[in-house]
């Protein structure tokens, strides 16, 4: 741990909360800061605010699709650096050009060895 010990922050943005909820513990477990958000509007709200180090991304959600979220974040100067792995059963049908904006994209059901391995590849410790 750093001397400050501030931990990474992690979006989890999953609507299934069975899923939001192994994937917030697995990454807590790993001493990660992990905050969910079921929903589309909820997310981009919440990356803003928030500003993670990180975000994983279902494509099936309600109120603002993955897609729209995904366009959102991009396209906005205080999210769009922000890397983004998709973790989705719908993995098939992401455009090419939306593929070019993630960090990593994950299938379901997804493999927690792979998924911890993609968070520490991308934002590194938990630590800052």
């Amino acid at each position: 741990m750093s001397s400050n010990g501030v931990r990474r922050t992690v979006l989890v943005v999953e609507d299934d909360e069975a899923v939001s909820g192994l994937l917030i513990a697995l990454l807590e477990e790993r001493g990660y800061h992990a905050v969910p958000a079921h929903d589309g509007k909820s997310a981009v709200r919440l990356a803003r605010q928030l500003q993670p180090h990180l975000i994983t991304l279902d494509l099936g959600l309600p109120s603002l699709d993955g897609h729209a979220v995904l366009e959102r974040l991009k396209a906005d100067p205080e999210t769009r650096e922000i890397p983004v792995v998709v973790i989705s059963a719908f993995t098939q049908i992401l455009p090419a050009g939306d593929r070019k904006k993630l960090a990593y994209l994950l299938g379901k059901p997804f493999d927690v060895t792979e998924v911890l391995e993609v968070v520490q590849a991308t934002v590194g410790n938990p630590y800052v």
